[in-house]
This record gives structure tokens, C-alpha cells and sequence, in this order.
């Protein structure tokens, strides 16, 4: 049979694409081609010769189409058409396209031109927003990112874009297990002067007021297409599917390596990520959390240049509190298939957070409160709210109605808990700042979240610790009881007046009590400040050759200065100068001993230490503790036994204890 030369050629390409399938599919230790375990994602008329991942050598890619189809593909990230190719940067298929490791090859995103744009300038009226530039390095690590369509005869495109992020060699190996994530867009989505959301912009100079930075422009108008990958420890992709980023922050989009959030919407492809980003984030029922709506990649906000952990370290030291606390880990971000740095995986909250860990029925139940402004709700809703927290402020809180109000308002220990947190690490980005409550609208009967109080989500904790003061507590503005009893902010206002009632001064002491010697005992927090550290020291050396950054060491030990000095800070000269009405001082502060033949099985106040034996704690005084037994399987409790004080009820599961000096409570259980 004779065959023109298209055909021919048609029966060639499809020949090589298959070729390149059945040997992609070997195993990677035989040095062949390896393969992610995702099925490919092709139209049915469009073949991809390779799917994305981490080949460990050069290779050469075959697209394919239907004859009478043209194909046209970019390098760039950009979504190719015809009228681009030929622009260097987009071209029309017509041979298999050589993927090699590109290391050495020049910038195509990182370049100098383009990072001058993504900085603040020196005559921005905010001046102290503006971050110190840093150029991007001659060449920065790179992947080879391949975007490409169909267009048929009638000079229509055909099916969907179709994207593939590849690695070549070792260009993995420096990162460890970190999941590596490719986020690939237009680079017109980022670098246009009136569309693009990483620069400056056009005539933008100002930091805030009508003629905004690109990058401070926030909501769904500046959101943009992007494609997300995600290879996982074992570099296999499990995650590949489109998506959308917004730039997130708010003094850290000054800095060159900016912050996203990621969403996953219909008209991306799917609303949903359904994987397990987090190892440790669960629903509220305890179980993993493996649906995701959107989630951010954070670039360390103030801590962008000193450590990047901070705020994932306090977050980890809190997660047993009655308020919302991220999740978080490190990856590495490629951008357009150029090496971007270390950014933190994060929950994001939003009422679809709410929703899909199951803390409410329904998102459209869902009223969230963020800072300044109504973040999930309509205006019936902040024209109801505001007035409200206002008058709060202003109320006497000595007069019991006025207390009974507050509490109507608000889950009194998620209120807190939040509050003795922020207090504890100092966080100078707060009161009036990073502040986020949320209720449903309404009751919803069976749900224990569903009652309609405020509850608190702890975001942004990094800049606290003495964070520029070298983990200093006696730096000037380092005590935040001062700043939060001078403060102007609603915030701030209501604590205050709250701090005058005896019932809330009480509970408080005693949970700060319960924080300083579980959730900040030192030397379990040194323990996970280090385990932290060695996760990330790796990884910080490129990232600070990419960005800039401080010595990581030092500042892991100005955290640990800060933990280590605010202890008797906190309990000798702040509680006591601020609750000495309690009959608080520091010389009857006192050791409280638990102990139990069985482990983990007594809860003090408001917290469940760890401890096999005995555990022991530091307690003012004048001040009881409330003990809870939790009877451990196969036993029964058989009451207290106290020395050095006097329960309440010997008898009951909880107690009240009274003591004057050092004491020990002892849980009795038998067996059944």
C-alpha cells in the first residue's frame, strides 16, 4: 500500500509516542525514564508522550494530534497560541522537544528586569513597608515546563491546555522529603503593568489609597489561573490539576518572594483537593483532613528572612487550645518552573474551611469576622456586629448583666485561651491586627460549635518573640499586657474592662498558669524548636541564596532566649502587677504534683499533661485548681488522695483542691 508523506509522518510521531510510553513505564532503579503514578491527562485527541515528574536523564518529548491539527507549546508558562509563536518563548510542534536539565540556562521569570518590580520603591510614603531588594542570582534552579494546545483546521483551539512540569537528575536531592509543588501560570498573569499581581504596577506608588500596588490589590478580580502539581516524597505526583493564587499578606508582600493562596475551583477543573496535604491537620472529629477548598503557601510573613518556623512552631504548641490553630510544613515552590523558595503549607480559613472539617452545617451558615471587616458574611450581618463589639468595649464588666452579655457573645474559654496565647508570645502584630472570630448565623441544635458564640482562629503569630529585639523581653514595647491596656483597638478594650471582673481574672491567671507549664514548658518547647530546626536548616541555605536572610542559628536561639526568659517574667512581675487583686506574687508560687498509677489520666484546669508516674506543675497559691479524672479503660476511679491541700469532693471525678504551700493529688484507680 502506498502511503503519502503525512501519513507517514502521522504513523511515525504516533510510533515514537508510544515508544516513549512503554519505556517511560520501567522501573526508575533501571535508570529509565521515571514516571508519575497519576494516569495521564490528555484529551482524546491530544497524546503527551511523557508525563510529569523526576526522569534522571534528558529526554525527548512527542506530542501528538490528529492530522489537520496544528500544535503550538510554551517554555514559559504562557498559554500558547499562534499568534505568539515565534517570540522565542513559544513555538509551533513540529519535531520532538529536547527536555534536559536546565540549571544553567538563563532566567526567564527570575530575572532582574522583572524582580525590580516586585519590591516597594524608596519614596512609597509607607517607606518602612519597603523590604531591602535583593536581585535574583545569574540562574536559579530550574524544571522545564512544557504548556501546549490542539488548534484544528478552522484555527480553534481544541480541548484543554495541557501542562507538564519535569525534572531532570538530582535536581530534587537538596529538599529532602519536602513535597516540591510547581505552580505554572501566564507570566502576563504576574508581570503585566495593569493585570499582573507580583509587580507594581503602572503609576502604583503608594502603599495604600487609590492607587494601590498591584501586589496589595486584594479579592476575586485579582485572583489567576495557574496549573498545581505536587510531587511527594517519593517525587511521584499526586496531585495535578488546575487551580487559582491571589497574593496573600500584608507587610510581607513587600518581599520579593511573596505569599499565595491557592484555590481550587469548577471552572479550574474541580472544586476540590482531595489529598492529604497536611499529615496533621483533622477535622473535628479527629479524623484526617483530606478535602481541601483552597490552602495557603506561606513565605514565613515577618519571619521571611530570619526562620520561616515561627509561626508553624507556636501554632504546633497550641493546638490543644480552644481556638483554631494551622496546620503547616515546608515545601519547596518552583514558579514557572523556576526555583522559588521555602513556602509553608497552611490552612487557610474561610467558611468553606469551616464547612468541610465539619465544625459547621453548612458554609452559608457561616459568619467570620477578620480584623477590620466582615470576611464571610453579608452586610446585615456586619451592620449587626458592629455596633455590638463597640458597646462591648464600653461596658462596665464589674457589673454582672454587663459580664452576662459578654459571655452571650462569646465562648469564654476559646476568648481565653486566645488572649493568654497571644499575650504569652508577645504577637506586636496584635491586637489591632490578625484577629479573626467566626459563629454561625444560626443555632444549629447537636452541633457544640453551633451555638452561636464567637470562637477564635489564631493566624500569624510570628511576630512575637521578641522577633527583632534578639528574643529580648525587656526591649522597650516587649511587654504586652502594657501595650494591650493602652491600646485604642476594640480588642484591647474589652480585655481590659474584662480584666477588672474577679471571675474572669481568675479563670485567666489559672490558664495562663496551665499554658506556662504544658503548652510553654520549655524544655519540651526546646525540644520541638530543634526538631523543627533540623527539618528546615536544610533547606534555608538555598532559600536565603534565592531571597536574602539572616543567620538561621541565631535566631533559633533568640526563640529559645524568649521562651526561656518570659517564664519568670510572666509570673513574677506580669500576672502580679496586673492581677495582684487575686493575692498573686511570686513567693507563693508553689509546686502542684499529679499522680496516678495510670498515665495521662488526670486533667488539671483547663489542660491534660503528659506523664508516666507523676507530673509536676507550678500553681500560685491563692488560687485552687480544678482536677478531672479521666478513668482509663478497664478501671475504676476510687477518689482522691490529697497532701498538702484539701479537695472539695474526695469522692467525685472532679474536684476542687485548696492549698497554701506545695502539694500532691493523687488519682486512685483499681481495676475492675
Amino acid at each position: 500500500m502506498k502511503m503519502n508523506k503525512n501519513t507517514i509522518k502521522v504513523i511515525f510521531s504516533l510510533c515514537l509516542a508510544l515508544c516513549c510510553l512503554f519505556f517511560s513505564c520501567k522501573d526508575p532503579e533501571e535508570n529509565i525514564l521515571y514516571i508519575a503514578s497519576q494516569p495521564e491527562l490528555y484529551t482524546s485527541r491530544f497524546i503527551v508522550s511523557h508525563k510529569s515528574g523526576l526522569y534522571p536523564s534528558s529526554f525527548f518529548l512527542s506530542l501528538y494530534a490528529p492530522e489537520g491539527s496544528k500544535i503550538y507549546y510554551s517554555i514559559d508558562g504562557s498559554i500558547p497560541t499562534a499568534s505568539k509563536a515565534g517570540n522565542g518563548r513559544v513555538f509551533r510542534y513540529t519535531n520532538p522537544i529536547p527536555v534536559k536539565n536546565r540549571n544553567n540556562e538563563p532566567n526567564l521569570l527570575a530575572t532582574n528586569a522583572n524582580t525590580t518590580q516586585f519590591y516597594g520603591v524608596s519614596n512609597d510614603p509607607r517607606g518602612h513597608m519597603q523590604l531591602p531588594y535583593y536581585p535574583s542570582p545569574t540562574q536559579v534552579p530550574k524544571a522545564t515546563v512544557i504548556r501546549a494546545i490542539e488548534v484544528g483546521s478552522n484555527g480553534r483551539q481544541i480541548g484543554d491546555v495541557v501542562t507538564r512540569t519535569y525534572f531532570i537528575g538530582n535536581n530534587l536531592s537538596e529538599y529532602g522529603s519536602h513535597p516540591v509543588i510547581s505552580l505554572v501560570t501566564d507570566p502576563y498573569n504576574l508581570l503585566d503593568v495593569n493585570y499582573g499581581i507580583y509587580v507594581r504596577g503602572a503609576a502604583h506608588n503608594r502603599w495604600d489609597g487609590p492607587n494601590q500596588y498591584n501586589f496589595r490589590l486584594n479579592g476575586r478580580d485579582r485572583e489567576r489561573e495557574t496549573f498545581f502539581e505536587l510531587f511527594d516524597s517519593s517525587r511521584r505526583v499526586a496531585v495535578s490539576q488546575g487551580s487559582g493564587i491571589r497574593i496573600r499578606g500584608g507587610w510581607s508582600r513587600s518581599h520579593g518572594q511573596k505569599s499565595f493562596n491557592v484555590y481550587f475551583r469548577s471552572e479550574y477543573g474541580t472544586s476540590d483537593l482531595n489529598y492529604r496535604l497536611l499529615p496533621d491537620a483533622v477535622n473535628e472529629d479527629g479524623t484526617p483532613t483530606t478535602r481541601y477548598r483552597d490552602f495557603i503557601l506561606r513565605n514565613g510573613g515577618n519571619d521571611v528572612q530570619e526562620t520561616k518556623l515561627r509561626d508553624v512552631f507556636i501554632q504546633s504548641l497550641l493546638k490543644d487550645r480552644a481556638f483554631h490553630t494551622q496546620g503547616g510544613i515546608p515545601s519547596i515552590v518552583y514558579l514557572n518552573g523556576e526555583y522559588w523558595g521555602v513556602y509553608n503549607i497552611q490552612e487557610r480559613y474561610s467558611d468553606r474551611y469551616i464547612e468541610y472539617k465539619g465544625y459547621a452545617n453548612s458554609r452559608d451558615n457561616v459568619i467570620m469576622f477578620q480584623t477590620w471587616e466582615m470576611d464571610e458574611g453579608t452586610e446585615a450581618d456586619w451592620n449587626t456586629l458592629q455596633p455590638q463589639i463597640e458597646a462591648l468595649a464600653n461596658l462596665d464588666m464589674t457589673i454582672p448583666a454587663n459580664y452576662n452579655t459578654f459571655l452571650s457573645m462569646f465562648d469564654l474559654q476559646s476568648y481565653i485561651d486566645y488572649f493568654a496565647a497571644q499575650i504569652y508570645i508577645h504577637n506586636q502584630d496584635w491586637p489591632q491586627n490578625n484577629f479573626r472570630i467566626w459563629r454561625v448565623r444560626s443555632i444549629e441544635p447537636g452541633n457544640p460549635y453551633g451555638d452561636g458564640k464567637w470562637r477564635f482562629m489564631m493566624y500569624d503569630t510570628e511576630f512575637s518573640m521578641g522577633i527583632y529585639a534578639g528574643g529580648s523581653i525587656s526591649a522597650e514595647g516587649q511587654n504586652t499586657f502594657k501595650r494591650i491596656t493602652e491600646h485604642y483597638h476594640h480588642n484591647a478594650r474589652i480585655f481590659t474592662k474584662l480584666m477588672q471582673n474577679t471571675d474572669f481574672a481568675k479563670q485567666f491567671v489559672t490558664t495562663m498558669m496551665d499554658l506556662y507549664n504544658v503548652n510553654f514548658n520549655y524544655s519540651s518547647n526546646v525540644a520541638e524548636l530543634d526538631r523543627l530546626a533540623a527539618i528546615y536548616r536544610p533547606i534555608m541555605q538555598a532559600q536565603n541564596a534565592r531571597w536574602g536572610g539572616w543567620n538561621f542559628d541565631s535566631n533559633i536561639q533568640n526563640m529559645k532566649t524568649y521562651l526561656n526568659n518570659i517564664r519568670s517574667a510572666m509570673t513574677n512581675n506580669y500576672l502580679p502587677a496586673h492581677f495582684g487583686s487575686l493575692g498573686i506574687n511570686a513567693s507563693n508560687l508553689v509546686n502542684v504534683t499529679l499522680a496516678s498509677s495510670r498515665p495521662d489520666s488526670i486533667k488539671i484546669n483547663t489542660t491534660t499533661p503528659r506523664f508516666n508516674g507523676s507530673w509536676t506543675g507550678r500553681y500560685y497559691s491563692a488560687l485552687p485548681v480544678t482536677v478531672t479524672a479521666i478513668i482509663p479503660d478497664g478501671y475504676n476511679f476510687d477518689g482522691w488522695t490529697v497532701s498538702g491541700g484539701t479537695p472539695v469532693s474526695p469522692a467525685s471525678l472532679t474536684t476542687v483542691v485548696n492549698f497554701s504551700g506545695n502539694v500532691t493529688i493523687t488519682a486512685n484507680y483499681s481495676l475492675k
